[in-house]
């Protein structure tokens, strides 16, 4: 019985070698596609751009890092260089960005649009910050610096609250609402002028702290190229002239691996980008991260943001800057806004819809406050009609 025993157990070993085998190829399978999934939706073109730039050095004065917070009602993402740093929804946000994105000339883009039809703006403080946490000011949102199709953009003077950014302005273009792409730039000299600059006395708005996000990708597809590497040597080291394990970047058997609807995995030009992507990064030098997250607000979208709208009665005027707190906390959700309303004429503000909202519940409330108290009195009466005219049997 013994030797029944064995043979079992000598002929289960292939199955479970097979199962194993299955579970590595699958592993394998899931890094290359994320890898090809992450430069099809990133740009092949850009990312190996990138992995060939070499980063200038000393751009940023020894000690200090650069630091970004932004804030847009209602919404709005960041480029620097075309690298996406990231995006806001009336939530102030902090992003440290790594020295390996600069460039000698830079150029920051802001992409924003309104989706509430309450007020429309965006303000922005690209900051210095030394090993003391002081942060020195390099650009903030203005009229002398920021452009919008050619022509200066204009400060806001903005009703509602928002958060006290050092030294910066709500700004927008010509017009109210819709959807604009603020421009500004900025050379390595100025980091240097800014570094010899005094510390700002006010403190920085509390914001949410972020990544940047083109940073973020770079780090995840070097992770997963290292795993990709690793899987393939453990799955060659395996390979069997029966059943070929690894994909190879074509359709090829019952194990052929594809992406659906995208199409094939494309090792064939995927990979290479990742490869460079991290040669490039094992040759930079460790970044601190400081990644703490906060609850984020999605975006809608820019299928979301209202129609532009001319500004008829200009917004030159500077004599207040509104409601600018430290403190800030960005509004609740704001309700739908009813067609016809003008938040203008409620002096704007992120209380616009909801107080129309609430005067159309209220309304509707009283209406069926009345009618039920109708109802009730029209009851009441006719039960003492009836009995007033019932017949009375006297002994």
């Amino acid at each position: 019985m013994h030797w029944l025993f064995f043979i079992g157990c000598f002929a289960a070993l292939p199955l479970f070698a097979d199962d194993d085998l299955v579970a590595l190829r699958r592993e394998y399978n899931q890094a290359a596609a994320s890898v090809d999934t992450l430069v099809r939706l990133y740009g092949e073109e850009r990312l190996g751009e990138l992995a060939e730039q070499a980063a200038d050095k000393g751009i940023l004065p020894a000690g200090s890092k650069l630091v970004l917070i932004f804030w847009a009602d209602d919404e709005a993402e960041l480029y620097l260089n075309d690298n996406r740093i990231g995006d806001t929804r009336l939530t102030p946000t902090r992003i440290e960005i790594p020295e390996i994105y600069l460039r000698e000339s830079n150029t920051l883009r802001a992409h924003c649009w309104d989706t509430d039809r309450v007020e429309s703006g965006f303000m922005a403080g690209l900051y210095l910050q030394d090993a003391s946490a002081r942060l020195r000011q390099v650009l903030v949102t203005d009229e002398k610096s920021w452009w919008v199709k050619g022509a200066l953009a204009e400060q806001r003077y903005y009703v509602n609250a928002h958060p006290d950014i050092p030294g910066a302005e709500v700004i927008w273009g010509a017009g109210l609402f819709g959807e604009i792409v603020l421009q500004t730039s900025f050379d390595a000299a100025r980091l240097r002028q800014a570094s010899q600059g005094q510390p700002l006395q006010a403190r920085a708005p509390s914001a949410r702290r972020e990544p940047m996000e083109t940073h973020l990708v770079v780090s995840r597809l070097v992770q997963l190229q290292e795993q990709r590497v690793d899987l393939a040597r453990q799955l060659e080291a395996r390979r069997s002239s029966v059943q070929d394990v690894r994909y190879q970047g074509f359709i090829k058997g019952r194990l052929a691996f594809t992406l659906g609807k995208a199409g094939a995995l494309a090792e064939a030009s995927s990979v290479p980008t990742a490869e460079k992507l991290l040669a490039w990064a094992e040759a930079l030098p460790a970044q601190d991260r400081d990644l703490v997250f906060r609850e984020r607000r999605e975006l809608k979208g820019v299928g979301h943001a209202t129609e532009a709208r001319d500004n008829a009665g200009g917004q030159k005027e500077k004599n207040e800057k509104g409601d600018r707190r430290v403190d800030y906390v960005a509004p609740d959700e704001r309700r739908p806004v009813y067609g016809g309303a003008d938040p203008s004429a409620t002096g704007g503000g992120s209380m616009a819809g909801g107080v129309l909202y609430v005067r159309r519940r209220i309304r509707w409330d009283l209406w069926l406050s009345s009618a039920g108290l109708l109802a009730y009195l029209g009851m009441a009466g006719r039960q003492w009609w009836k009995l007033f005219r019932a017949k009375v049997w006297l002994s």
